[in-house]
C-alpha cells in the first residue's frame, strides 16, 4: 500500500491493521498527525517495509513493535515529532536491514542490548535527535552494518575502541556535533572497508592515529573543531582514495607531510587555524583534482609554490595569516583546466562563513557541515566574533559548477613582496582577490580591469604605487574595494563605481585625489597629464589657429547669452521669492536647495504627453515644499513624496539619495532607458529631473501603497477590509511574477531587479500588482558607501543564499526573492521575525515545517476557512446540511490549492539556483494553478 505524497490529514486509520497480508505500508510525505496507533502493527505480521517518514506524528514508538518484527526489513520514521526513548522491543527485529529514526525528538540513552540481536542491520540513521549517554559498544555485533549516522545528538564519553573489527562491513561512521571526548581509537583501522569518518564538533584530544593509513578505501577524514594535537600522520599518504582531509580548528602542529600529495584524488584540504609550520610542499602541484585548499591562520613560511598553478581544478585558495615570503607566483594566473565535480558537489553540505569583523582576518572560510544543526555554528566560541548574518548554507556552492579557474584567492596577512602579477588578469572567474597586509609594491596591473566577475578586491596596507588603472571602471560587479594605506597617486577614475565608494577605502595615499577624496588641484592634473602632452608638441601651431577661431565665435555667443539672460532675470527673481516663501513656511522640510540658486523653471524630462510641460517649481508646489506631510515612503534608494498637481492628478516623486559623484551623462542615459520600459505590472517612470546634486524621479501614484503595508495591516484593501482574501493574494502573486518576468525576458538589455520585496510591490486602484524600483540598483550600483552585500544586493530575509559567497546578482536570485514575497502572501508573516522564527527566517521556518508535514500550519490562519455552524433562517435541516457539505468541499479544495501554491514557492526558494524555475516557468505555474482551481 503506497499512499505517499497525497496530502493526507488526520490520524493513521486503525482499519489498516485488518490487512494482515500487507507487506509494504508507505504513508510518507503526508500531513498525518497524532501518535502511531498501538494496535496497528500487532496484526501486520507479514509487513516488511514500513515508511511513515515526513509527517507530523507525535508520541512514542509503539512498544508492541515486536509483534510485527518477525518480517520487518525497513522502518522509516524520520522527520516527525516522535518523542520518548527507543523501545527495547526493537531487539526482536532480527531481520531488520534499515532503521531510520532521524530528525525527531527522541531522547534518553540508546539501549545497548538492541544492537546485539540486529545482525542483519545495514543502515542505522539516528541523526538530529536528543539521544544521550555512552556511545553503544554493541555496534560491534552488527557485522553487516555499512552506514552509522549519530550526528547532532548528545552522545558523550569516549568512543569505544573495540567496535572494530566486529562491524567489519562499516563504510560510513558519522558522529559530528556530539559530546564525544578522548582520542580517536587506533582500532578503527581494523574496519577495513571504512570510507568516511566524521568526528567534527566534538571534544576529541590526543593525536590522529597513524594506523588510519591502513584504510585503503578511506575517502573522508573530517574532524574540524576538536582538540586534536601532534602532527598530521604521513601514513595518511597511503590512503590513495582520500578525497577530503578537513582538520581545521584544532591544535595540530609540525609540517604538512609530503606523503599526502601522493593521494592524487584529493579534492579538499582544510588545515586552517592550527599550529602548522614549515613550507607548503611543492608536491601540491601533483593534485589535479584539488578544488579547495585552506591553510590560513597557521605558521607556514617560505614562498608560495609556483606548482600550485598546476592544480587545474583549484577554485578556492586561502593562505591568509601565515609567514609566507617572496613574490606571488605568476603561474597562479595561468591556472586553467577541468575541475573536480565528484565528492564536493554531490556529497557535501557546505557552509561559507563570511568575516566582516576586525577580529576575523580574511574574507571567510568554507566548512563541511553535513548532519549538523545550523544553530550549532552560533555556539562555536572562536567564531562568535564573526558576522553570522553573512552565512551561506546549502548542499553545494555554485562556484563548484560554473568555471574552470580560481574564484577565491586570499593571500592577505603575510610578508609577500614584489608586484601583483599581470597574469592575474587572465583569471576570468575570480570573484575575491585579497592581498592586503603584505609588502607588495609596483603598480596595480591594468589587466585586473578584465576581471568581469570580481566582487571583492583588497590590496590595502601595502606599498603600491602609481595610479588606479582606468580599466577598473569596467568592474561592474565590484561591491568592495580597499586600496588604503599605500603610495598611490593621481586621480581616482570617475567612471564606474570607484568614485561612489567611501573615502576610507582610499585613505592614507598622499598623492591620491578626486571623488570621494578632495578634488585634484590644477597642479595635480598638470603633472598627471605631462606625459600625455609631451607627445602633442608638434601640433601646437595648429591648435593656436583653432583657438583663435574659437575665441571669435565665443565672443559672439557671449553677446547672445547676455541678451537672453536679461530677458529671464525678472522671471528668476520671481521664482526665487516663491522658493524663499516655501522654505520659510516649511521649517521641517526634508528638501534643501543649496545656495547656488538653481533655476526653478528647469523642465522635468518626461515620457508622457500630459506631463510634457511639468517644471521643478510645480513639483515643489505640488509637494508643499517636499514637506514631511507629503512623504509617503522612505526606502534604500531615497524618500518618496505624493505630489498633487494643479489638474488634480497625483504622481509620486522619489528623491534619490544624494550621490555627488554620479555622472550626469550616466544618470540621463539610465533614465532614458528606464522611461521606455512599459508593462501592466510595472510602476512606470513618468519623468526625471536633475537640480544641482539632487535627482528626482516621477512615477505613477499607487493609491493602495505597497503589498507590505496592506499585508501586514498598515493599510486597508480596496473594499476597506483589513485582510486580503485568497483570490486577491493570488492575483497579486500573478501580477508581481508577470512584472518580474517582463524585466528578465522582454527587456533589452535584460534587467535584474536585485531588491525584490513586498514593499517594492505596489498596488494600483484595481489592486493590481506593480513592481517598483526596478533599475534602481543598477542606477545607484554602489549605494553602500555603507558597503555591505545585504544592502547592495537586497534586503535581509529576501537575499538568496548564494549572494553571500558569489558577490554577484543573477536572475535566479530575483526568483528567490520573489519566492519570499510569495511565501509572505500565503503565510501572512514577515520574512524575518525572531519571535516567530528564532535564529532562522521565513524560508527556513517554512522548509522545516514542510519537512515535518505541517504544510497547513504555515498557511495564514485568516485564509483557512471555518466550518458553517448553527441554524439558518428559512432553511430546513436537510437543506442546511447540504449547504454545509458544499461549503466544506469548496473550502477543502481551496486549502489544497494553497498547498499547491506553497509547493511552487518552495521551488523558487530552493538552495540551488540551478533548481529554481525561471520567471517564465513561475508565471506558467501560477497561471496553471488558477486554471486548475
Amino acid at each position: 500500500m503506497d499512499l505517499s505524497k497525497n496530502h493526507l490529514v488526520g490520524t493513521i486509520p486503525t482499519f489498516i491493521s485488518n490487512c494482515t497480508s500487507l507487506q509494504t505500508l508507505n504513508l510518507s510525505f503526508n500531513l498525518l498527525s497524532s501518535s502511531i496507533p498501538p494496535s496497528l502493527l500487532a496484526q501486520l505480521r507479514a509487513l516488511q517495509h514500513l515508511d511513515l517518514s515526513h509527517n507530523h506524528l507525535t508520541g512514542w514508538i509503539p512498544s508492541d513493535l515486536h509483534e510485527a518484527c518477525g518480517s520487518l526489513l525497513e522502518i522509516k520514521l524520520s522527520f516527525n515529532n516522535i518523542s520518548g526513548s527507543i523501545p527495547d522491543s526493537l531487539s526482536s527485529c532480527s531481520y531488520l536491514q534499515l532503521l531510520d529514526l532521524s530528525t525527531n525528538n527522541i531522547s534518553g540513552p540508546f539501549p545497548d542490548s538492541i544492537l546485539q540481536t540486529l545482525g542483519s542491520l545495514e543502515t542505522l540513521l539516528l541523526s538530529s535527535n536528543l539521544i544521550s549517554g555512552q556511545f553503544p559498544p554493541s555496534l560491534s555485533y552488527c557485522k553487516n552494518l555499512k552506514v552509522a549516522d549519530f550526528s547532532s545528538n548528545r552522545f558523550s564519553g569516549t568512543f569505544p575502541p573495540d567496535i572494530c573489527p566486529g562491524a567489519s562491513s562499516l563504510q560510513e561512521l558519522r558522529l559530528p556535533d556530539n559530546l564525544i571526548s578522548g582520542p580517536i581509537p587506533a582500532q578503527l583501522s581494523r574496519c577495513s572497508k571504512l570510507k568516511a569518518i566524521d568526528f567534527s564538533l566534538n571534544y576529541l584530544n590526543g593525536s590522529i592515529p597513524p594506523e588510519l593509513g591502513d584504510l585503503e578505501n578511506l575517502e573522508q577524514v573530517i574532524a574540524w573543531f576538536n582538540g586534536l594535537e601532534g602532527g598530521i600522520p604521513p601514513e595518511l599518504g597511503k590512503c590513495r582514495n582520500l578525497k577530503d582531509l578537513i582538520l581545521n580548528n584544532n591544535h595540530l602542529s609540525g609540517p604538512i607531510p609530503v606523503e599526502l600529495f601522493g593521494c592524487s584524488n584529493l579534492e579538499w584540504i582544510s588545515l586552517t587555524s592550527n599550529e602548522i609550520s614549515g613550507q607548503i610542499p611543492n608536491q601540491v602541484g601533483l593534485l589535479p583534482r584539488l578544488a579547495v585548499l585552506q591553510l590560513a591562520n597557521n605558521s607556514l613560511s617560505g614562498e608560495i609554490p609556483p606548482e600550485l598553478g598546476n592544480c587545474s581544478s583549484l577554485v578556492w585558495l586561502d593562505l591568509n595569516s601565515n609567514k609566507l615570503t617572496g613574490e606571488i607566483p605568476p603561474r597562479l594566473g595561468r591556472q586553467l583546466g577541468s575541475k573536480a565535480l565528484t565528492a564536493i558537489p554531490s556529497g557535501s553540505t557546505i557552509v561559507f562563513v563570511r568575516n566582516v569583523g576586525n577580529s576575523c582576518k580574511g574574507v571567510g572560510g568554507l566548512l563541511e557541515f553535513a548532519g549538523i544543526r545550523p544553530e550549532r555554528l552560533l555556539q562555536i566560541p572562536t567564531l562568535k566574533s564573526c558576522d553570522f548574518t553573512r552565512l551561506y548554507s546549502g548542499p553545494v556552492l555554485s562556484l563548484f559548477t560554473q568555471y574552470q579557474t580560481l574564484e577565491y584567492l586570499d593571500l592577505s596577512y603575510n610578508e609577500l613582496r614584489g608586484k601583483i602579477p599581470d597574469e592575474f588578469g587572465n583569471m576570468m572567474a575570480l570573484q575575491v582577490l585579497e592581498l592586503s597586509h603584505n609588502r607588495l609594491s609596483g603598480e596595480i596591473p591594468a589587466s585586473l580591469g578584465q576581471l568581469k566577475n570580481l566582487g571583492v578586491f583588497d590590496a590595502s596596507h601595502n606599498r603600491l604605487q602609481g595610479e588606479i588603472p582606468d580599466s577598473f571602471s569596467n568592474l561592474s560587479f565590484l561591491v568592495q574595494i580597499d586600496l588604503s594605506n599605500n603610495e598611490l597617486t593621481g586621480q581616482i577614475p570617475q567612471l564606474g563605481q570607484l568614485s561612489t565608494l567611501p573615502a576610507t577605502q582610499y585613505a592614507n595615499n598622499p598623492g591620491l585625489c578626486g571623488v570621494p577624496l578632495p578634488e585634484c588641484s590644477n597642479q595635480d592634473a598638470a603633472s598627471r597629464g605631462a606625459s600625455r602632452r609631451s607627445s602633442s608638441k608638434a601640433s601646437t601651431w595648429a591648435n593656436s589657429v583653432v583657438l583663435g577661431v574659437l575665441i571669435s565665435v565665443a565672443s559672439v555667443c557671449i553677446l547672445v547669452v547676455w541678451a537672453i539672460a536679461m530677458r529671464v532675470r525678472h522671471k528668476e527673481a520671481q521664482e526665487a521669492k516663491m522658493l524663499q516663501s516655501l522654505q520659510a513656511s516649511h521649517a521641517a522640510t526634508t528638501w534643501k536647495i543649496e545656495k547656488e540658486k538653481e533655476p526653478l523653471s528647469i523642465n522635468v524630462a518626461t515620457f508622457q504627453r500630459n506631463l510634457r510641460k511639468l517644471k521643478f517649481s510645480q513639483l515643489i508646489e505640488a509637494t508643499n515644499g517636499f514637506s514631511g506631510e507629503s512623504m509617503i515612503g522612505c526606502g534604500g534608494f531615497g524618500e518618496v513624496f505624493k505630489a498633487t498637481l494643479k489638474d488634480g492628478s497625483c504622481v509620486a516623486i522619489k528623491k534619490l539619495i544624494r550621490l555627488s559623484c554620479q555622472g550626469d551623462r550616466e544618470f540621463m542615459a539610465e533614465m532614458e532607458t528606464l522611461g521606455k520600459i512599459k508593462h501592466r505590472n510595472l510602476v512606470p517612470l513618468l519623468g526625471y529631473c536633475k537640480v544641482g546634486e539632487e535627482r528626482l524621479l516621477v512615477y505613477e501614484y499607487m493609491p493602495f501603497g505597497s503589498l507590505e503595508e496592506v499585508l501586514h495591516g498598515r493599510r486597508h484593501t480596496k473594499g476597506g477590509a483589513d485582510v486580503l482574501t485568497w483570490e486577491e493574494r493570488k492575483k497579486i502573486a500573478r501580477g508581481a511574477a508577470k512584472g518580474l518576468c517582463f524585466l528578465h525576458h522582454n527587456c533589452i538589455p535584460h534587467i535584474i531587479h536585485r531588491d525584490m520585496k513586498s514593499s517594492n510591490v505596489l498596488l494600483d486602484k484595481e489592486m493590481e500588482a506593480r513592481v517598483s524600483d526596478f533599475g534602481m540598483a543598477r542606477l545607484i550600483s554602489a549605494l553602500d558607501t555603507h558597503l555591505s552585500v545585504s544592502t547592495l544586493a537586497g534586503t535581509p530575509g529576501y537575499v538568496p543564499p548564494e549572494y553571500y559567497q558569489s558577490f554577484r546578482c543573477t536572475a535566479k536570485g530575483d526568483v528567490y526573492s520573489l519566492g519570499v514575497v510569495l511565501l509572505e502572501l500565503v503565510t501572512g508573516k514577515r520574512p524575518t521575525d525572531k519571535e516567530d522564527f528564532g535564529d532562522t527566517n521565513l524560508v527556513g521556518w517554512v522548509k522545516m515545517m514542510v519537512r515535518q508535514g505541517k504544510q497547513i500550519e504555515v498557511i495564514d490562519p485568516d485564509l483557512l476557512p471555518t466550518q458553517v455552524r448553527g441554524s439558518k433562517d428559512n432553511h430546513d435541516h436537510q437543506q442546511q446540511q447540504e449547504e454545509e457539505e458544499d461549503e466544506e468541499k469548496e473550502a477543502g479544495e481551496e486549502v489544497k490549492e494553497m498547498v499547491r501554491y506553497l509547493e511552487i514557492t518552495l521551488q523558487c526558494v530552493d538552495d540551488f539556483p540551478s533548481k529554481r524555475p525561471n520567471m517564465l516557468q513561475v508565471v506558467a505555474m501560477l497561471r496553471e494553478l488558477n486554471i486548475t482551481s
